[in-house]
């Protein structure tokens, strides 16, 4: 039974706890069927780094293979984070079965990464995190509110687990 989904699109940062957005997403594509894209979007650099570092390394294949190494790491790290939530949740991993989950690192302006994303990958719902705590921060942040401003498709904010 597919309830009209297809692909799920979870999009992760690697900087906090991700977990509560992957079991929400794995939960939701394992209840409809979907295919499951997890995505993480590394921010650019901003034009004042990126020309200082033009400036300091004259060497454009050196820079080239910076540039690149910040997004093989973000890779590892997720494919990282992936295989620790996969080990902490065996139930959920044995009900999602042999299915794949693809995993993507972008670079860019987070918020417009993932919404071009969703829509270049035909995505059916966005699953990320509300990255805000306590009740004052209001229930989005900057990146979450600029998918949902920005989402042709229905976004799932998942708030951060209680302590």
């Amino acid at each position: 039974m597919t309830h009209g989904l297809r692909r799920i699109l979870c999009c992760v940062g690697l900087r906090g706890d991700c977990d509560p957005v992957l079991a929400q997403a794995v939960d939701l594509a394992q209840a409809t069927g979907a295919e499951l894209h997890v995505l993480h979007a590394v921010k650019s650099l901003s034009d004042d780094v990126f020309n200082t570092l033009k400036t300091n390394i004259q060497d454009r294949q050196m820079l080239e293979s910076l540039m690149a190494q910040r997004l093989d790491q973000a890779r590892q790290e997720l494919d990282e984070r992936l295989e620790a939530f996969w080990s902490r949740h065996p139930e959920r991993r044995e009900a999602f079965g042999e299915r794949e989950v693809t995993r993507s690192v972008l670079e860019g302006y987070p918020s417009s990464v993932i919404s071009h994303y969703a829509t270049r990958t035909g995505s059916d719902m966005i699953v990320m995190a509300a990255n805000k705590r306590g009740f004052a921060a209001t229930y989005a942040g900057k990146v979450t509110k600029g998918v949902i401003k920005r989402a042709r498709v229905p976004v799932v904010v998942v708030p951060p687990r209680q302590e």
